[in-house]
């Protein structure tokens, strides 16, 4: 009764939480890429999926920067909403390339994480979307367990009594996503833990597999529980 107890109270927390379902790269704020200059377009966010009420904008509060040397900086991109300016939360998808975290998508209306555990919608039907498990499958080199993990690799995908924890694992060891699997509105990632990172193969020798299961892709807080590394080793 009590590991009953604990399951159906972990499920009505992680029902009420935003979840990270993908990133959204924003060309009209961060440009094409990392130091290429462009025309900033400032983006209009909105507090509803219906785009009917109107919260704020997206804008390039400040430009790259060139060294005379080589290379950028000094980008910066911030939410404005009247006279307040806050930071718009990102997580890089590629080496410094930057896309807005998405909580929701309703067509081409995505909910974006703001700061102080805020949202806001946009409409975004040219920018492009990068759901969580495409990321995942495109990074299966270099993906690990983030801190969110609650270390509980499971024999199968779901939340039941029967469904035994088959195995532990830490955050930041290597995993690979071998499958993704939706049961009701949840994601599981079917994982193969590895005794180090493919990053220390030179020193360590080839990762070794310790253990397959079945993780919850995200954690109760709406974090996801696995994530990769965007500049690679």
């Amino acid at each position: 009764m009590t590991a009953l107890i604990f399951l159906i109270t972990l499920a009505l927390a992680q029902a009420g939480t935003d979840r990270i379902i993908g990133l959204l790269a924003l060309p009209g704020v961060f440009g094409e890429g990392p130091c290429k200059p462009f025309e900033p377009r400032a983006i209009t966010l909105y507090s509803d999926a219906g785009a009917t009420r109107v919260m704020g904008t997206i804008e390039v509060d400040q430009q790259w920067s060139f060294a005379p040397h080589g290379g950028c900086e000094g980008l910066e991109v911030s939410v404005h909403e009247g006279d307040k300016r806050s930071e718009l939360p990102t997580r890089e998808f590629e080496y410094e390339a930057p896309g807005a975290i998405v909580l929701e998508r309703r067509g081409e209306a995505y909910k974006l994480r703001l700061s102080g555990d805020r949202s806001g919608w946009v409409l975004s039907p040219a920018n492009r979307f990068m759901s969580f498990e495409s990321l995942l499958e495109e990074f299966t080199g270099v993906t690990f367990f983030t801190e969110a993990f609650d270390g509980e690799v499971r024999g199968a995908p779901g939340l039941t009594v029967a469904n035994k924890v088959i195995s532990h694992a830490k955050p930041a060891q290597p995993a690979r996503v071998i499958e993704t699997r939706r049961i009701a509105d949840r994601l599981w990632l079917h994982v193969e833990v590895f005794n180090h990172s493919l990053c220390d193969a030179a020193a360590q020798g080839p990762p070794e597999s310790i253990a397959r299961g079945w993780v919850a892709a995200h954690a109760t807080n709406g974090e996801p529980t696995v994530w990769f590394a965007s500049r690679g080793c």
